[in-house]
């Protein structure tokens, strides 16, 4: 199918953690939901409308600290902006051709080593998410149907030429449910809750988290001191063995707090010396970018002395094409699932997992999803890729639907039961046994088919084409 892109808009709302989320250099109490709408039409005229979502976080896309967390939203903001307007030029295309030709002008066009090359990519992101949910809606088919029937023309190939041009991906049935893998930030509280915490229904600590979610998969997150990390991994390390279920699995998160990558391996082998922490280093699946983005592809930071506990794989350096076949020749395993990154690009890395003898494999990470667009759209990517697990965490350090106007809150309710409950005065993300149930994301477009309420989020963009006056 091809559409030509007739009208853009971007609205905005101030979302507040109830908890802090502290992460590598940046601690989260506050940030901007984006909802970007696209209107779209096809070659006979035909009408179609999309829509798309995702928090702004700050000092993921560029670790730039001297640079206010505003200037950096801003950043996320106008880029955005930019890849709409390109958009915006009557061009008719594949869904594809159209993210592709976005890329092109906005990432590929600079050098691999520009710091922004992240953030210039997430606003083709957006809209190339903009544009599936616009496709599916139109033609009445849910996201996995879509790819299945190869809706959105997705050339795997044009990111990575070592993937053979016959290659065609397939994506996995929808399950039942999906196993979250509960984050667990550095300033989380783990057995006794801080003073001030909020008493709102929701666990607050990691012990309440466990009990109450029956949860069996976690993300640690670390923090670049080995003797703090140590010391915090040994607690977690108890607790897991006290409360979660034997054969609890776990991942570990540097987000890039290690330039020296055999500084966590030795964590790692004193925390394996004794007793639970024995169970925990055993535990561990996967190591999420413990080196700095810049050191990342430098031999000297080699991620072999790590890689005898787990295998490491790459997140924040995975800023172009040429980032994951790299990372895989210099010894890295795997590389992170995120739509803020681009969805495409995820089933591209599925065609170099596919094609590599090393054993490679992609891992589904959160950058803090709410709901509903972007959570729903995340969940379906990494269902699509087969993955069993998923980092989770906005429902964590967000209380449930509060960030949406109450009408978009009662219609996911309705629409989504099995994925919501109520909680006392609002609703919570519904896990249950560790898992969340899905089968009701099998529906006409990305997920979603709720629309955004109108006039409740402060708009910074509103675009047409020439033709559209």
């Amino acid at each position: 199918m091809q559409i030509t892109v007739t009208e853009i808009e971007l609205e905005l709302k101030e979302c507040h953690t109830r908890i802090p989320f502290r992460f590598g250099v940046h601690t989260l109490t506050e940030a901007p939901m984006a909802v970007a709408t696209l209107h779209a039409e096809t070659s006979d005229g035909t009408p179609m409308v999309g829509y798309t979502s995702e928090l702004l976080v700050p000092r993921w896309f560029e670790k730039n600290l001297d640079r206010s967390v505003e200037a950096d939203i801003e950043s996320l903001v106008e880029s955005i902006q930019i890849a709409g307007q390109i958009l915006l030029d009557g061009t008719k295309a594949s869904v594809f051709d159209h993210y592709w030709r976005t890329l092109e002008d906005r990432v590929l066009s600079v050098p691999v080593t520009a710091a922004d090359r992240l953030t210039r990519g997430f606003g083709c992101a957006i809209w190339e998410r903009a544009m599936m949910d616009a496709t599916c809606r139109g033609v009445g088919i849910p996201f996995i149907d879509a790819l299945d029937c190869d809706l959105f023309k997705i050339q795997p190939d044009r990111f990575h030429s070592s993937i053979p041009a016959g290659w065609k991906f397939h994506p996995a049935p929808l399950p039942s449910t999906i196993a979250v893998r509960h984050t667990i930030g550095l300033l989380d509280d783990l057995e006794v809750a801080s003073e001030g915490s909020p008493e709102d229904g929701l666990p607050v600590t990691l012990v309440e988290d466990i009990r109450r979610h029956g949860l069996a998969w976690f993300k640690v997150k670390v923090g670049g001191d080995p003797q703090q990390d140590l010391e915090r991994l040994g607690q977690v390390a108890r607790i897991l063995e006290d409360e979660a279920s034997t054969g609890y699995r776990v991942t570990l998160d540097g987000n890039e707090q290690y330039a020296d990558p055999s500084q966590l391996a030795q964590v790692l082998e004193q925390l394996s010396a004794k007793g639970p922490g024995s169970t925990f280093v055993d535990a561990i699946v996967s190591i999420e970018q413990p080196v700095p983005r810049s050191l990342t592809f430098d031999e000297s930071a080699s991620p072999s002395e790590l890689a005898r506990y787990a295998p490491v794989i790459i997140d924040e350096a995975d800023h172009g094409p040429e980032a994951f076949p790299e990372a895989l020749r210099i010894g890295y395993r795997g590389v992170s699932a995120k739509n803020c990154k681009g969805v495409s690009r995820s089933i591209a890395h599925q065609g170099l997992c596919d094609h590599h003898q090393g054993g490679a494999f992609i891992s589904g990470e959160d950058l803090t999803n709410l709901p509903p667009w972007g959570l729903h759209q995340d969940l379906l990517t990494v269902a699509a890729l087969g993955l069993h697990h998923v980092e989770r965490n906005g429902h964590h350090y967000f209380r449930g639907l509060d960030h949406l106007p109450s009408a978009e809150a009662a219609s996911l309710v309705k629409d989504h039961p099995d994925l919501y409950r109520t909680l006392g005065d609002g609703v919570e993300l519904h896990i249950e046994s560790g898992n969340l149930s899905i089968r009701s994301l099998d529906c006409e477009g990305y997920g979603c088919t709720i629309e955004p309420a109108s006039h409740q989020r402060r708009s910074v963009l509103s675009r047409r084409t020439k033709e559209q006056g």
